[in-house]
C-alpha cells in the first residue's frame, strides 16, 4: 500500500433539505469508492469510518439479542422521515454501498 485515504465525515445537520444532505452523503462515499478503483490493485487503502447509526435506528435491538456485530444493519430508519433518520439512513447505504463497489473493482 502506498497510500491510505481516511473517509471520516458525512454531513450531520438539522436541515430541511435532508434528503438532499443524505443523498449527498452517500454519493461522496460512492464517488471515493469509484475513484480509488481506478488506481492499481493494493496502492490505495481506504479506511471509511461510520457510526452506530449505519448499524442500528433508534431502538433497534441486534440481530443476536445480545450485541452489535458486522451481521447488523440499520434496518429501520428511513429516507426523508426526518433528519436524524435521514442522516442514519445515509450512514447504512454509504457503508452498503462502499462494500457492494469494493468487492466488486
Amino acid at each position: 500500500t502506498e497510500c491510505c485515504i481516511f473517509h471520516v465525515a458525512s454531513v450531520f445537520t438539522p436541515t430541511e433539505d435532508h434528503e438532499q444532505m443524505a443523498l449527498d452523503n452517500v454519493k461522496g462515499a460512492e464517488d471515493l469508492i469509484n475513484t480509488v478503483a481506478k488506481f492499481p490493485a493494493g496502492k490505495i487503502r481506504v479506511i471509511l469510518t461510520s457510526s452506530m447509526a449505519g448499524v442500528r435506528g433508534s431502538g433497534q435491538e441486534p440481530k443476536n439479542g445480545k450485541w452489535y456485530t458486522h451481521e447488523d444493519w440499520n434496518t429501520q430508519s428511513q429516507l426523508g422521515a426526518n433528519w436524524g433518520a435521514s442522516y442514519q439512513w445515509s450512514k447504512a447505504q454509504s457503508e452498503k454501498k462502499s462494500w457492494e463497489l469494493a468487492e466488486n473493482k
